[in-house]
C-alpha cells in the first residue's frame, strides 16, 4: 500500500509541475540538446551564432539549475574549444588555422569580415573572442560560487567527458585566460582626469610590417563601445571566477572609458552615446544593447571602483533603462532605430519605416533589442513586455525568425513574470473603440473561443487562436455604431449546451437601452431577442456570466452606476428574469469601472469582482463579493488604498496559475500595470492578496478590454485576451504553464488514463499475481 501511495504522490507532482512557456518552447526547438554549430571548417559561425547559443544555455542553467542545460553547455563549449585556431589539429579531419600574421593562437579567426569579405587571410576579431569566452567564464563563475554543483559529473562525451564541473570550470578559466593573453597586444591605457583611475580600451590591430597587414578596414582604430563592453563582461565573469585583481583593474578602466563617452539626456533622464569615437555614427538598437550589457553586469555583481564604491549605481541603471523606454521606444509597436536618433522610425503595426512603406528587402534590425531584456530586472520591468510585444507581432516575426534564436527564447524565459504574449492580430484600426470581449463555446469543441464587439460600428465576431494569430469561428455581424455599447458576455443561458451572446447598449433612447441577445444558428450570429427599456441615465458598466443560482444554466450579472446597482438575472427558458438587484454602499463620488466573474475560492459557485474608482483612496480598489441563490451579494474583502487617479479600466478573472481557484487581473490606466490578486484564507478569514504585478508602458495597455478563457484545453491555465486601444488583439499565456491531464475519452480504462504506461502495467490484472 505504501508503494501505491508513493506512485500516486509522484503522479501528483508530475501532473502539477508548472513549466515556463518560453522554457517549453526552448526545449521544443531542441535548443536544450543542440550542439550549437556544424562540423564544417567555416569559422564564421563562431563570430555570433555559436556564442549566442552558448549564452542561451548558460542563462537557462542559471535560471533553472537543470543539469541538462549544463550538460548541453559543456558539450557545446568542448566542441567550440576543439575548433579554436591552435587546437583544431587535434580533431580528425581538421587542421590549425593561421591568421594574417601566420600565428595560430587561442582565438577563432575568420576572413568573413575582411575588407574583401570571405577572401584573404583570417583575422581574429577580439569581439568574437569575447562573445565566445563570455559563456565559458560565466559558467566557471557559477560553479565557483556554488559548492553544491562542483562535484557533479559530465558524461556526454567530448573534450570534458567524465570530468566534474569544478575541474571543467578550472580548465575553462585557463582557456579564457589564454584568449585574453592572445589579445593583450590590442589593450591600451591612457591617463585620465577621472578620479577613479585611468581609462583603458581595445584597438584593432595595425600593420607592423609589409608582411603583417591586417585585412580589415579600420586598422589601429579604437574599437566601438559595444565591443569594449563585450570584452568587459568577460572580465567581470573572470573576476568572479578567480578573484584576480588584475581583471578588476582592467574592467575598471573599460568602465572609465565608457563613462567618458556617455552623457545624460536631461529631457528624458536617459543616457546617450554614439557607436564609437572614431567618427559620428548612431549606436543602433542591437549594438547599443551590447554596449549596455557590461554596465549591467558590473551593477548586478556589485563591482567596485578604486574608491571601493559601486562602479555602476542604481542611477546609472535607471538612465540606461530610460535609454530604451523613453528614447528608443515611442509607443506600442513603434520604435526608433538607435539611441538619441529619430532618423529611422519603425512602425511594426503597419510595417512602415519613417511613415513610408518599406521596400521588399527592408527588414527591421534582426536583433531588435532582445539583449535589452537584461535590463528588465532593474527598475522598469516594462522593457520585457515592450520587447515581447514587438517580437510577437506578425509584421516582425514574418520577417525575422524570432524562434530561430535560442538566446532570444532564453532571455524571454529568464525574465518572464506572470504572462507572455503568444497570439496577436494588429490590423484592426485605432478607431475600433473596443467595448467588450467574452469567452464562450461557439463550435462545440473542448476549447473556449471569444467574442468581441467594437463601438465604431457594432461589429461583433467570434475568434479562436490559430497559429500565432486568430481565425473566425462563426460569421461576423455589424449591428450599428449608435448604441454606445458598454459590454459583452457569453454563456449557456438557454440550457442547450451552446453559448449565447449578450451585448449591452447604453443608448440615449430607453427603447434601445438594455440587453441584446444573440445565438449561433448554422454558424451565423443571429439576433434572438432584446430586453430594453432602461433609462438613459443608467450609466451601464458591463455584463458578466457565472454560476450563481443552483440549477445548471449560466446566470447573468448586469452592473450600472445608476444607484450603484448589481442586477442578477436567470433565464426562464430564453428570457431573462430579474432575481435581485443589489444597491451597493459605495461613496457618492465613486464609480464602478468594470465587472468580472470567476471562482475565487474553488467552491461550486462563482464570485463577483468589481473595480471601484473613488476620490477617497481608502475606497479605491478591487472588491470581491459572494452571492447566494437569492441574488444577495456579500462583500468578502477589498484591496484598497490605491490613488484616486488610478482610472481602473480592464478586469478579468481566470485560472492564471493552473491551480484550482481563479486569480484577478485588474488594469489601471494610470501606470499601465496589470495588478494580480488572489483570494486567500487565514484562520477562517478570507482576504484579497495582491500577489504581484505585470508592468506595461501606459500606452500599450491604455483602455484595454480583457477576459480570461481556456483557449487551449491542453493547458490547465486560462489565457488572457486583451483588446487594445490601437485596435490590436493580443492573447497572453500564463508564463508558468501547467499541462492538463489526458482527456478521459481518449482511453477506455480510467486507471490507465491517470497513470503512465509503465506504472499502469504493474496495476494491470495480468500482473496482479506477481
Amino acid at each position: 500500500m505504501k508503494k501505491i501511495f508513493t506512485i500516486f504522490t509522484l503522479l501528483f507532482v508530475i501532473k502539477s509541475y508548472a513549466q515556463s512557456y518560453y522554457k517549453n518552447l526552448f526545449d521544443e526547438k531542441h535548443y536544450d540538446t543542440s550542439l550549437g554549430n556544424s562540423d564544417s571548417p567555416d569559422q564564421a559561425e563562431f563570430s555570433w551564432g555559436v556564442p549566442a547559443h552558448l549564452e542561451a544555455l548558460v542563462l537557462m542553467y542559471e535560471k533553472t539549475k537543470e543539469k541538462k542545460y549544463a550538460d548541453a553547455l559543456i558539450r557545446c563549449i568542448g566542441n567550440t574549444i576543439d575548433r579554436r585556431d591552435d587546437l583544431r589539429g587535434q580533431v580528425p579531419g581538421l587542421s590549425q588555422i593561421f591568421d594574417y600574421r601566420h600565428v595560430s593562437g587561442a582565438a577563432w579567426s575568420t576572413n568573413h569580415y575582411n575588407v574583401n569579405a570571405n577572401s584573404g587571410d583570417p583575422y581574429s576579431h577580439f569581439v568574437h573572442s569575447a562573445n565566445i569566452t563570455y559563456p565559458m567564464a560565466k559558467f566557471a563563475a557559477i560553479v565557483k560560487n556554488d559548492s553544491t554543483i562542483q562535484n557533479k559529473l559530465y558524461q556526454l562525451g567530448g573534450r570534458y567527458n567524465n570530468m566534474t564541473f569544478k575541474n571543467i570550470a578550472d580548465d575553462l578559466k585557463q582557456k579564457v585566460k589564454e584568449t585574453l593573453v592572445y589579445h593583450e597586444d590590442q589593450w591600451k591605457e591612457e591617463s585620465s582626469p577621472n578620479p577613479n583611475g585611468n581609462i583603458g580600451y581595445y584597438k584593432e590591430r595595425d600593420s607592423v610590417n609589409v608582411n603583417s597587414n591586417p585585412p580589415i578596414k579600420y586598422k589601429g582604430v579604437i574599437a566601438p563601445f559595444n565591443m569594449q563592453s563585450s570584452m568587459g563582461r568577460v572580465l567581470v565573469q573572470m573576476y568572479r571566477a578567480t578573484n584576480d585583481q588584475n581583471y578588476l583593474k582592467q574592467l575598471n578602466k573599460i568602465a572609465n572609458f565608457l563613462k567618458l563617452n556617455t552623457s545624460v539626456n536631461s529631457n528624458l533622464g536617459s543616457y546617450t552615446w554614439e557607436y564609437w569615437n572614431y567618427f559620428v555614427l548612431r549606436d543602433d538598437i542591437s549594438h547599443a544593447a551590447l554596449t549596455v550589457s557590461f554596465p549591467y553586469e558590473c551593477f548586478k555583481y556589485n563591482i567596485k571602483n578604486n574608491a571601493n564604491d559601486s562602479l555602476y549605481t542604481s542611477l546609472d541603471m535607471e538612465r540606461y533603462v530610460k535609454s530604451f523606454t523613453k528614447d528608443i521606444y515611442q509607443g506600442p509597436l513603434s520604435i526608433h532605430d538607435a539611441v538619441n536618433y529619430n532618423g529611422l522610425k519603425w512602425n511594426i503595426k503597419y510595417h512602415t519605416i519613417n511613415n513610408l512603406p518599406p521596400g521588399n528587402n527592408t527588414n527591421y534590425d534582426a536583433y531588435v533589442s532582445y539583449m535589452w531584456l537584461y535590463l528588465s530586472s532593474e527598475y522598469d520591468k516594462k522593457i520585457y513586455q515592450i520587447i515581447a510585444d514587438l517580437q510577437a507581432a506578425k509584421n516582425y516575426y514574418d520577417r525575422i525568425n524570432v524562434e530561430g534564436s535560442s538566446l532570444t527564447l532564453a532571455l524571454l524565459a529568464y525574465y518572464e513574470n506572470f504572462i507572455v504574449p503568444v497570439n496577436t492580430y494588429h490590423l484592426w484600426g485605432e478607431d475600433s473603440d473596443w467595448r467588450g470581449v467574452a469567452k464562450g463555446n461557439f463550435d462545440g469543441d473542448d476549447d473556449d473561443e471569444f467574442v468581441k464587439i467594437r463601438n465604431y460600428d457594432g461589429f461583433m465576431g467570434t475568434l479562436e487562436p490559430y497559429g500565432k494569430s486568430f481565425r473566425p469561428v462563426t460569421n461576423s455581424i455589424a449591428y450599428g455604431g449608435s448604441y454606445n455599447w458598454k459590454g459583452l458576455t457569453a454563456g449557456d443561458f438557454f440550457g442547450d449546451n451552446k453559448s449565447e451572446i449578450i451585448a449591452l447598449s447604453n443608448h440615449a433612447d430607453f427603447n434601445k437601452n438594455g440587453f441584446y441577445i444573440f445565438k449561433i444558428e448554422n454558424n451565423q450570429i443571429v439576433e434572438h431577442s432584446k430586453f430594453t427599456g432602461f433609462g438613459a441615465e443608467s450609466d451601464w458598466v458591463g455584463l458578466a456570466t457565472g454560476n450563481f443560482i443552483s440549477g445548471g444554466k449560466d446566470d447573468l450579472i448586469a452592473v450600472r452606476n445608476y444607484n450603484k446597482e448589481v442586477r442578477l438575472y436567470k433565464f426562464n427558458s430564453t428570457d431573462p428574469e430579474l432575481i435581485y438587484f443589489n444597491q451597493l454602499n459605495l461613496p457618492v463620488n465613486s464609480k464602478i469601472k468594470a465587472v468580472a466573474v470567476g471562482n475565487l475560492d474553488d467552491d461550486p459557485k462563482d464570485e463577483i469582482v468589481l473595480l471601484i474608482d473613488a476620490e477617497d483612496y481608502m475606497q479605491n480598489g478591487v472588491y470581491a463579493y459572494d452571492i447566494d441563490d437569492n441574488g444577495v451579494m456579500t462583500l468578502i474583502d477589498r484591496s484598497i488604498g490605491f490613488g484616486s487617479a488610478s482610472d481602473w479600466k480592464g478586469l478579468a478573472v481566470g485560472n492564471l496559475d493552473g491551480d484550482g481557484a481563479d486569480e484577478i487581473i485588474a488594469h489601471r490606466n494610470f501606470d499601465g500595470d496589470y495588478k494580480v490578486f488572489k483570494l486567500k484564507e487565514s484562520n477562517g478569514v478570507k482576504f484579497l492578496d495582491n500577489i504581484g504585478v505585470e508592468s506595461f508602458p501606459v500606452l500599450q495597455t491604455k483602455d484595454n478590454v480583457m477576459c480570461f478563457g481556456n483557449f487551449d484545453s491542453g493547458s490547465q491555465n486560462d489565457e488572457l485576451i486583451t483588446l487594445r486601444k490601437d485596435g490590436g488583439i493580443v492573447m497572453f499565456s500564463a508564463a508558468k504553464v501547467v499541462k492538463s491531464p489526458p482527456s478521459a475519452n481518449k482511453q477506455s480504462d480510467p486507471c490507465k488514463n491517470e497513470l503512465p504506461e509503465v506504472l499502469f502495467s504493474f496495476l494491470n490484472p495480468a500482473y496482479s499475481n506477481n
